[in-house]
C-alpha cells in the first residue's frame, strides 16, 4: 500500500462512502476532544486513541490493497485503439468441420 494507491481509492467514485467514513472517521475521533475514555485519565485514554488509529489502518491496508488488485485485473485500454475504449468481438461459435 502506498500513497498512490490511497489516493486512487479515495477518488474512486465506486467505492462506498461508508469505506473511506471508517478511516475519515477514526481521524476525527483521534483529533477531536470527544472520546469514550478522556485523554486525562493516564494510559487508557490513549489506548482508546491507538486501538481507533489501529483497526481503521488494518481495515484501510486491506480495502486499498483489494482495490489496487481489481484495479489491476481491469485492462487498460490502449491509446493506439479508436478513442472510443469499445472492441467488437465476433461472439459466434465457430464450426468445425
Amino acid at each position: 500500500m502506498n500513497l498512490a494507491q490511497i489516493r486512487r481509492y479515495f477518488r474512486d467514485e465506486q467505492v462506498p462512502g461508508w469505506r473511506k467514513f471508517v478511516v475519515v472517521g477514526a481521524v476525527a475521533y483521534v483529533l477531536l476532544p470527544i472520546d469514550l475514555i478522556p485523554d486525562l485519565v493516564p494510559v487508557l485514554g490513549w489506548l482508546d486513541d491507538i486501538g481507533a488509529i489501529g483497526a481503521a489502518l488494518t481495515f484501510l491496508s486491506r480495502d486499498v490493497s483489494s482495490h489496487a488488485a481489481k484495479e489491476k485485473a481491469i485492462p487498460a485500454v490502449s491509446s493506439e485503439s479508436s478513442g472510443t475504449g469499445v472492441q467488437i468481438v465476433d461472439a459466434r461459435p465457430m464450426r468445425v468441420r
